[in-house]
């Protein structure tokens, strides 16, 4: 795999997990509030980040969406891991790694996004 593609992969695989993020804060702001909403997937985040084994990691993510995305809403789950292949641990890396900087990313959006909201309300 030439780093082009692996760029690529990564960039495809960070936007969906930035998607994902966006779909699931608006979910738990639904039912916790900005506040709550900020703290749990903070810690969803921090959760995945402490996982070490890729199997682990794919599983508590895939749960983490399941659990907090409503009915109404739809995320669908990337090749990567719906995938039924162990990821090696370069692609845990990879993968990973796209996928809590897109969450996180998501939230600091959400965060930048209130604090404007609350400055022009004033």
């Amino acid at each position: 795999m030439s780093s082009v593609d692996s760029k690529e992969e990564k960039a495809t695989l960070y936007e969906w997990a930035f998607r994902a993020g966006l779909i699931m804060y608006e979910c738990l702001e639904g039912k916790y509030g900005s506040e709550g909403a900020q703290k749990r997937l903070k810690n969803i985040i921090l959760n995945l980040r402490s996982e070490s084994l890729p199997d682990k990691f794919r599983r508590e993510l895939v749960n983490s969406i399941i659990e907090v995305v409503e009915d109404r809403r739809e995320v669908s789950f990337r090749d990567e891991i719906r995938s039924e292949h162990s990821w090696s641990v370069s692609e845990f890396q990879r993968y990973s790694t796209a996928i809590l900087a897109g969450l996180y990313d998501a939230l600091q959006a959400k965060m930048r996004e209130k604090m404007e909201k609350e400055g022009k309300e004033r």
